[in-house]
């Protein structure tokens, strides 16, 4: 195929495109840069049904693409691209400005669905290991008023690894709590005298951030929760861990009836 009949079939493509028929466009086409054309050298040059020439340039005035001189004999010119177009594009604008509306209301949809959906997973979400490290130390930086930890003997574990965090914390002037199980061995760890100690039985790991954060840790500490402040059940651990902390013998226990499933959380 030449250079020339591959143009030519572009600019039919294109014409089809923009609303006429397989002849129309052949038709505009053929009359482009020739003038004053008659009917018959049109459907010559072409290549169109001399039977339908007349219709097809019929339909093409209507459209305003093509001008008639209807002095005998008949004679026809193709009216200016630019000015003939102006108004399918016009067309073609506004409903690309309709599609670009709905668009953009369909991204507002699923953007507020999914603002709500995330507001709901953070509720109550599930942290693997690695991601329980992470944002314990990311919630240590960012608390302001206080932070209250009950740990068992694998809690000991997590504590060295976020034992800068916690002097940071202190330098400015967080409030920290700490309960040890009577089981574990919490005199290995270097801790600052103004963090307040206490032991009692603890069976699991529990971080409070501000009273408004809590992350519950498994036994192994292989997985966790993290419970935002709407959840009423960071509540209930918040008032737990005050009811330890305030009792005189401090034997009470952090137990966790609740059973998670592993997923994991990254951002």
């Amino acid at each position: 195929m030449s250079k020339e009949n591959f143009r030519g079939n572009e600019m039919l493509g294109g014409l089809e495109e923009l609303g006429l028929s397989k002849y129309e466009a052949s038709a505009y086409l053929g009359l482009l840069g020739k003038g004053m054309v008659s009917a018959t050298e049109l459907a010559f040059c072409s290549d169109l049904p001399r039977t339908k020439i007349y219709f097809i340039l019929k339909k093409l005035e209507k459209k305003k693409l093509v001008f008639i001189n209807n002095q005998k004999p008949l004679t026809f010119r193709a009216l200016p691209p630019k000015d003939s177009f102006s108004n399918i594009l016009k067309k073609y604008e506004k409903k690309i400005k309709d599609m670009r509306d709905i668009i953009d209301s369909l991204q507002q949809i699923n953007d507020e669905g999914l603002e709500k959906k995330g507001l709901e997973e953070r509720r109550y979400l599930i942290l693997n290991q690695m991601y329980t490290d992470k944002k314990i130390k990311e919630l240590i930086k960012s608390s302001r008023e206080k932070i209250n930890i009950a740990l068992n003997s694998w809690g000991n574990i997590l504590l060295r690894s976020v034992k800068d965090e916690i002097f940071q914390a202190v330098i400015r002037g967080v409030k920290i709590r700490i309960l040890f199980d009577n089981l574990s061995n919490a005199d290995s760890i270097i801790l600052p005298n103004a963090v307040d100690k206490k032991r009692a039985n603890i069976s699991t790991n529990l971080f409070i951030f501000d009273n408004d954060v809590a992350i519950l840790i498994n036994n192994d500490g292989t997985k966790s929760a993290y419970f935002d402040s709407h959840e009423i059940f960071k509540t209930v651990l918040t008032n737990h861990f005050k009811d330890i902390w305030d009792s005189d013998n401090n034997q009470s226990k952090i137990k966790s009836t609740t059973t998670f499933d592993t997923i994991n959380v990254s951002r």
